[in-house]
């Protein structure tokens, strides 16, 4: 230890230095600050809470082209261990046999109801439409809604994430975890998804609720209608889990379900295309956050960009190069095993498993994309 303090008194330091270790220090902490306020608050606990949700649920799956997922999928949703459902899927506009099929099956299941919405009549379909007809089908007050591809975690799916309404909660912010495939791009994928999950859950925690993802959430009937439904942006041709939740949440109404067994899994986009077509979506409807929202999201990119930024010419002009190395193994260290044991919890573990190398490329790759989608007039779903 004596050599070791020896050591460091000999090394060179200067005021360039002590500047360069404050600046980097602070975009350390500022990154923190997202890390433990919002992101360390999410903490996924298996076992069911004391409150035993029973009122009656309507299920609304929206699906397009999606007979062979349809076909694989319904059964799992048919099996959900729950006093009291219903599965209503629409089908948004499909040119495959989806009508036929749903038609098919729902003559063998009452549980199941159909809402098809014709191509050759309806020519601007989009998933709100399919939503709102969706929701003027179901019969009870309790909306919960996934997607085609997406598979409940359990048969406990429905219970779980009814359970997570206590307190006269209306709205309840699922988990989908996305499987990524092998790769780079799949572990991209994951680690996107994984800082989205811990985003919208964390800042729900800390009652600033702003989006939730459309492949599992839950709402009430009558807190759709207090707003008329996506009235308020239905020329926008998404927003339906982030412009409608921040229509309706406050930080008294909304909930998150944390219980693995509420989660649905789903595949991420199968290639580079999908996936830059599925971020400059998202990225553009972020144009229309609501103000305050937008101040609390920038921070934590803006810290990334800081770093890397500080960092590098830390290294450049710093007296000795051990002093930038400590700065970065200290906030590496410490943000990577947050991270990994969040992954591991939601069970998007891959991206965590390089963290550092996906937030150095994240860093550079979300300004970019967010730039082109600031500037894109209209956005093709």
């Amino acid at each position: 230890m004596e050599q070791f303090l020896n050591y460091f008194q000999q090394l060179p330091f200067n005021h360039l230095d002590v500047l360069g270790i404050a600046i980097v220090g602070f975009t350390i902490l500022l990154g923190w600050y997202y890390t433990f306020v919002y992101h360390f608050r999410v903490k996924p606990k298996e076992g069911s809470p004391a409150n035993n949700f029973s009122e009656p649920v309507s299920v609304i799956i929206c699906a397009k082209n999606a007979a062979l997922l349809l076909e694989e999928n319904l059964s799992v949703w048919l099996e959900q261990d729950y006093p009291e459902f219903e599965i209503i899927v629409v089908d948004d506009c499909s040119g495959d046999e989806t009508a036929y099929l749903l038609v098919k099956e729902s003559e063998k299941e009452p549980r199941l109801k159909h809402v098809l919405l014709d191509p050759n009549i309806i020519k601007n379909s989009s998933k709100k439409l399919a939503l709102t007809l969706g929701i003027k089908k179901a019969q009870y007050k309790n909306i919960l809604l996934t997607d085609a591809d997406c598979l409940p975690a359990s048969n406990q799916w429905i219970q779980s994430m009814m359970n997570a309404r206590n307190n006269n909660k209306k709205i309840v912010l699922g988990i989908s975890p996305v499987t990524g495939g092998k790769g780079f791009l799949g572990g991209l994928i994951e680690y996107e998804n994984l800082f989205t999950a811990l985003n919208y859950c964390g800042m729900a925690i800390a009652r600033l609720p702003y989006m939730g993802v459309g492949r599992n959430l839950s709402y009430t009937k009558d807190l759709y209608d207090s707003v008329n439904g996506f009235s308020s942006h239905h020329h926008i041709p998404a927003g339906d889990d982030d412009l409608f939740i921040q229509s309706v949440s406050n930080g008294s109404n909304t909930t998150v379900s944390l219980n693995p067994n509420s989660f649905t899994i789903t595949k991420g986009p199968k290639d580079f295309k999908h996936y830059w077509r599925q971020k400059m979506r998202h990225l553009w409807v972020g144009r229309m956050y609501r103000g305050a929202v937008k101040f609390h999201l920038m921070w934590y990119p803006i810290s990334q960009v800081l770093f890397w930024a500080t960092i590098i010419l830390f290294f450049i002009f710093s007296s000795h190069w051990i002093y930038p190395t400590v700065l970065t193994i200290v906030k590496f260290i410490t943000e990577w095993i947050v991270y990994y044991r969040k992954g591991k919890k939601l069970q998007m573990r891959k991206g965590a498993n390089l963290y550092p190398f996906y937030n150095l490329i994240t860093t550079i790759w979300y300004p970019y994309v967010g730039i082109r989608a600031y500037f894109k007039k209209r956005i093709i779903w």
